[in-house]
């Protein structure tokens, strides 16, 4: 794959996460770190839309030959884009900081708090309507 069939690749994938914040964050999550690419087995084209897409429920099964970290990180992101259950404490003690940074990116992410948004604080007893900061961003690439 070329950088441009890559970025095409990634762009295809982000756009087929659109709309779900959580959905959005694993997706993102798996790019920054390598695992998004076309031949990862979890990763599938949908013909019919052309474009391609990431079947999270499958990774549990398919990641027993990755370094436990990976696999944390792989699991993590498969309980954010699917079904998969986990415990969290778990999984997040066992995380390199590189990774620990972006799986953190990412839960925030998920909860929506990655754009600034508008919130209430009251002053002198009045509800007041401010921007706030987003929580975090996703590193420059």
């Amino acid at each position: 794959m070329t950088i441009t069939d890559e970025q095409e690749h990634e762009a295809g994938l982000r756009d087929w996460a659109r709309g779900m914040t959580t959905l959005v964050a694993a997706t993102e999550l798996l790019i920054r770190t390598g695992f998004a690419q076309a031949w990862r087995p979890w990763v599938h084209y949908d013909e019919q839309r052309q474009r391609p897409w990431i079947a999270f429920d499958e990774i549990p099964d398919l990641i027993g030959a990755k370094s436990g970290g990976e696999q944390r990180l792989l699991t993590i992101a498969a309980s954010l884009g699917g079904s998969v259950k986990i415990i969290l404490g778990d999984e997040i003690a066992g995380l390199d900081r590189q990774r620990t940074e972006l799986v953190s990116i990412a839960l925030i992410h998920a909860a929506g708090f990655t754009e600034s948004t508008s919130d209430f604080v009251f002053e002198d007893d009045q509800p007041k309507r401010v921007t706030v900061p987003p929580l975090a961003s996703w590193p420059q690439v």
